[in-house]
């Protein structure tokens, strides 16, 4: 064994997998609190990629961590993490439950100062929520943040990989800011961050209305493709424009009849036919994706040759159409 996997496997041991499985605890405290919203028999359990790839590593000599985190970074995810839990306490008393459609157009302006790409609401389904997870409000706001598509045209790369962390990130930061400020105005507020969450995003932002979720098990979104991550606060707001139906379903068809992802995946763990697991529908197969997705950067090659990464979606739309 090099020095270099000694020293980066000392790191994982000592600082790193301690600190991620004390994030996943702080997150587990959220179904202790009086009066949380808990998942069904059926929900999913939250699968931790951070923790699965040290894991994974620790155990296979043919595996390295080729996806060097900084320090810094993985600091500013942890923090924002913790406050997105350690802030439920600073939801006013009693919270507001009503809003006005000029205060939605005002919030939704404050995000996307934020850099939020876009914005969806929906109402939360208990099968959803993450085993061992809790949420305070079923109304869901959905946010997005585009991913860079350049460096997402070098996967699986260095610089892919930092850009998607990068991501996380700043998302997280923007999720935290967007519930302090509906907390200012009285309403009750859970930020749910996008490195694993309280619940099962794809499906959350596909209700939401903010797109449809294609074959490689990502959601296509109009304005980014599958470009994107995801976050959510949930919030005592009761009169958000829920979205009633989606209009993109037209999406599935065009997967159907493409299939390019799953042509080029570096290890076929992509197949035509669904997997069903309670509820949570998957066209991936883990054993045969994880273990490239922890050795290449997080690979990300389905995202880079989607033709919706690249064309415009009413280019794309038009040709289902014809």
């Amino acid at each position: 064994m090099g020095l270099r996997r000694t020293f980066l496997l000392g790191v994982m041991k000592h600082f790193a997998i301690p600190r991620i499985k004390k994030m996943v605890e702080r997150d587990h405290s959220t179904s202790r609190i009086p009066g949380a919203i808990l998942p069904t028999e059926t929900s999913p359990t939250r699968f931790v990629i951070p923790l699965e790839m040290m894991k994974l590593i620790s155990t296979r000599d043919d595996l390295s961590m080729n996806l060097a985190i900084p320090v810094r970074r993985m600091m500013s995810i942890l923090k924002n993490e913790e406050y997105s839990v350690e802030s439920i306490s600073k939801n006013p008393t009693p919270v507001r439950t009503e809003t006005t459609e000029s205060f939605v157009e005002e919030m939704e302006d404050f995000a996307k100062g934020l850099g939020i790409g876009s914005v969806g609401y929906t109402r939360l389904s208990e099968n959803l929520i993450f085993q061992n997870m809790g949420v305070l409000y079923k109304n869901a706001i959905v946010l997005t943040m585009e991913m860079d598509s350049d460096k997402i045209e070098l996967a699986p790369s260095p610089e892919t990989g930092d850009m998607i962390m990068r991501t996380y990130d700043e998302l997280g930061i923007a999720t935290n800011k967007l519930a302090d400020f509906l907390r200012s105005h009285g309403y009750g507020a859970q930020a749910s961050h996008p490195i694993g969450g309280l619940v099962l995003y794809p499906p959350l932002a596909q209700s939401a209305g903010l797109g449809w979720l294609g074959l490689h098990g990502l959601l296509i979104t109009p304005e980014f493709g599958p470009r994107v991550r995801f976050s959510a606060i949930f919030t005592s707001i009761e009169n958000l424009p829920f979205s009633e139906r989606s209009e993109h379903e037209w999406i599935e068809q065009y997967c159907k009849k493409c299939g390019r992802c799953m042509r080029e995946c570096p290890t076929q763990a992509i197949f035509e036919e669904p997997l069903v697991e309670g509820h949570r529908i998957t066209h991936i197969d883990r054993e045969k994706c994880f273990p490239y997705f922890t050795q290449y950067y997080g690979c990300t090659i389905c995202v880079k040759v989607c033709p919706f990464s690249r064309r415009s979606y009413d280019e794309l739309r038009k040709r289902v159409k014809e």
